[in-house]
C-alpha cells in the first residue's frame, strides 16, 4: 500500500513538471488563437518585450502584446496558405532553458507550446506555431523532416514583405 502511494505521488509531481505547473496559482491571458499561461505578470510582459520589443507597462500594451501574437499566428497561416478550422494552441511561458538546450517546443497531444521567456522571439514562435499550425491541419501529419522543411520556410518568409 505504501509502495502504492508513493509511486502514485512520484508520477503526480512528474507529470505536473512535464505540463509545466509550478505550484502557483496559473494566470492566462487569452488572445483570437491563443491562451497563454504565465506565473507572474513580470512573465508575459518580458514575453512580449521579447516577441514584439516593446514593454507592457499598462493594459493596453498587455492587449497590443496579445494583438501581435494574433499577427504572428496570422502571418504564419499566410505563408504556409494553411488555416486550421478553429486553431487554438496554449502557450506555456518558462524561466530558463527547456530541456536538452531547446528555446522551444511543441507538443501536439497537449496542442501547447512551451517557450523559454528568457530567450523566446517572434521567429522562435512563429516557428513552433508553424508545427501547431500543420499538425491542426493534416489528419495525418507530413512527416517530422517535411514539417521541419515548412517550417524553416516560416523562418526564412516570416518578415519578408515587411
Amino acid at each position: 500500500m505504501i509502495k502504492r502511494l508513493f509511486l502514485s505521488s512520484f508520477l503526480s509531481i512528474c507529470l505536473l513538471q512535464v505540463i509545466g505547473y509550478s505550484g502557483e496559482a496559473d494566470n492566462v491571458l487569452k488572445t483570437r488563437y491563443t491562451a497563454i499561461h504565465y506565473t507572474q505578470d513580470q512573465d508575459l510582459n518580458d514575453f512580449i518585450w521579447h516577441i514584439n520589443g516593446r514593454k507592457a507597462e499598462a493594459s493596453s500594451d498587455i492587449r497590443e502584446g496579445a494583438k501581435s501574437i494574433d499577427r504572428i499566428v496570422e502571418r504564419v497561416e499566410d505563408i504556409l496558405e494553411i488555416r486550421p478550422r478553429n486553431f487554438k494552441v496554449k502557450i506555456y511561458l518558462q524561466r530558463g532553458p527547456l530541456e536538452e538546450n531547446k528555446i522551444a517546443v511543441y507538443d501536439n497531444k497537449t496542442k501547447s507550446i512551451r517557450i523559454s521567456i528568457d530567450q523566446a522571439t517572434d521567429g522562435v514562435l512563429a516557428h513552433e506555431i508553424a508545427h501547431a499550425v500543420i499538425y491542426q491541419h493534416f489528419p495525418t501529419p507530413p512527416p517530422s523532416k517535411a514539417q521541419e522543411y515548412l517550417t524553416q520556410h516560416v523562418d526564412k518568409e516570416l518578415w519578408r514583405d515587411y
